[in-house]
């Protein structure tokens, strides 16, 4: 799923790790799955690579998973860099209002993930249930190859991992970010979630920090010359920081 970019940079001379997390893809995990889990998985995963050889280790993170590779940034040491596609902070009305599946889940997702959390934590429902999964790329074909498979946009997570997503503890806010610099490559023809909603935290962080504009690429930046532009801007990011 992430060989647009996985590929390319693996070509440049990186080693490329592509992991899979509780709920989604193989994993198998046993208890309970929250937010928290994927954090603590991701410091895991970039502990042990950087006992393993001693390489300098950079986290990349496509949608919510640019979020996840700044808190896990926050729980790591020596990370190099940090490259997003977007990075978004459920803290705020504005993103989780412009990114729920439609404007009454906007405004209800918290108050009724908090309800339901308490009685049906467990019970798991589709995440398209929640999130706009039907602006996850603009190639149709591929939204719709993406909404039915079970491993990806397809997903069913419990509500107890939807609560913890939607109220995310950020251990270090932006204006004290300085453990690394990081590149926010952001599709330029994203139809799920605008720039602007990225830019309320990413204009807070305090690190040093590069924007580069994926033109005519949307959510999933698979289309060109984007797609190019995200390879070239991020060698160009890893060898200026490796």
């Amino acid at each position: 799923m992430l060989s647009c970019i996985a590929l390319p940079l693996a070509r440049a001379g990186f080693e490329v790790i592509c992991p899979d997390l509780p709920l989604y893809g193989c994993t198998r995990y046993t208890g309970d799955i929250t937010y928290d889990t994927w954090v603590s998985c991701g410091a895991e995963i970039a502990k042990y690579y950087q006992g393993k050889d001693g390489l300098p280790i950079f986290l990349f993170g496509f949608s919510a998973g640019g979020m996840l590779a700044y808190q896990v940034a926050c729980e790591s040491r020596n990370i190099r860099g940090l490259i997003v596609s977007c990075i978004l902070d459920q803290r705020e009305k504005a993103v989780i209002r412009n990114s729920a599946n439609n404007p009454l889940m906007g405004i209800m997702a918290k108050p009724l993930m908090a309800a339901a959390q308490i009685f049906a934590g467990r019970v798991r429902v589709p995440m398209k249930w929640i999130g706009n999964m039907n602006a996850i790329a603009n190639h149709k074909e591929l939204v719709e190859i993406l909404m039915k498979d079970a491993k990806s946009a397809g997903v069913r997570v419990p509500i107890n991992f939807i609560y913890s997503m939607l109220n995310p503890e950020i251990k270090t806010e932006p204006e004290h970010f300085t453990v690394c610099p990081i590149l926010l490559a952001h599709p330029g023809d994203d139809r799920w979630t605008d720039i602007k909603l990225s830019n309320l935290f990413y204009n807070r962080l305090a690190c040093e920090k590069q924007t580069v504009i994926l033109e005519g690429a949307g959510h999933f930046p698979i289309e060109e010359p984007g797609l190019k532009r995200m390879e070239k801007a991020c060698v160009r990011f890893l060898e200026e920081h490796r």
